[in-house]
């Protein structure tokens, strides 16, 4: 298995196995040219994830877990969409949120509406725009807070 390393603005030296490269149907909105991430994760970090790009290394993305914070998230996802990232089984399913991160970090959000829909087991992904208006682009990950 080749291993690779990329110098990450944002979390230095990364070294990871071509097997974990996650590779996005279509391109994440706004970065047409990106389709190869890996999902990095620690305990320090934890429940952040950062979603960094293998072609470009001054692109990383802050993702979450929904359900953490939005207990009562569980959108449904379209046939369509399952198709083409291959998904059979929902235990193959993992569901991320972007997260934007202010210069006050309290006031960080979420995207609810658009979420990162991954295919773990073939690592695949696509974010994915809900067609249920009840989840919302910027949704706060904090509530009340002051």
């Amino acid at each position: 298995m080749e291993t690779r390393k990329i110098m990450s603005s944002k979390l230095g030296e990364i070294e990871f196995n071509e097997a974990d490269i996650i590779t996005l149907s279509a391109p994440i909105l706004g970065f047409p040219e990106l389709n190869d991430f890996v999902l990095i994760s620690n305990e320090k970090s934890y429940p952040f994830i950062w979603f960094q790009s293998v072609q470009d290394a001054n692109i990383c993305f802050i993702l979450v877990e929904p359900g953490i914070f939005f207990p009562d998230y569980k959108p449904e996802i379209s046939k369509r969409d399952l198709k083409i990232l291959s998904i059979e089984e929902e235990k193959d399913v993992k569901l991320f949120g972007i997260v934007v991160v202010p210069d006050q970090p309290k006031n960080a959000t979420v995207n609810l509406r658009a979420p990162l829909v991954v295919n773990v087991e073939r690592k695949l992904s696509k974010q994915v725009i809900l067609e249920d208006d009840k989840w919302q682009i910027k949704s706060p990950l904090f509530k009340n807070q002051d």
